[in-house]
């Protein structure tokens, strides 16, 4: 299949083969978690969920800071890489003072830090120190 073509053509699908396998073995490497990043960071999730469309929050996360209280819209949520050690908080309140609120920090995709409160009482807290 492969005599009828010239020396550069063999040349190339050789090349566009080695480069595929090379894709193929970063995917496979990705997908097993093989070139997440060291063990001194995590990806840190932050979440706010409330009845009533909107919440106010703050939140401290190294580099990141909301320090005034802010409206958003719910569900809201930011992610980040964080290095170990740094201290973390999300508090939130919900302005109309009806049904659930609550927080949820996720480390590396897991659930670490959550609380949850229900109206009248309407404002919660979640921190913790990055591991």
């Amino acid at each position: 299949m492969f005599s009828s073509l010239s020396d550069r053509s063999k040349i190339i699908l050789q090349t566009l083969f080695v480069l595929a396998l090379c894709a193929g073995a970063a995917i496979l490497l990705a997908s097993l978690g093989l070139m997440d990043s060291p063990a001194d960071s995590h990806r840190v999730e932050f979440r706010v969920e409330a009845r009533g469309g909107v919440a106010i929050i703050t939140l401290d996360a190294g580099d990141a800071s909301i320090s005034k209280p802010t409206t958003v819209s719910v569900p809201w949520t930011k992610s980040m890489r964080i290095a170990s050690g740094t201290e973390v908080y999300l508090t939130a309140s919900n302005p109309t003072q009806t049904g659930e609120l609550t927080c949820t920090i996720f480390l590396d995709k897991k659930i670490w830090k959550t609380q949850t409160t229900t109206a009248p009482k309407d404002g919660v807290a979640c921190a913790g120190i990055v591991p």
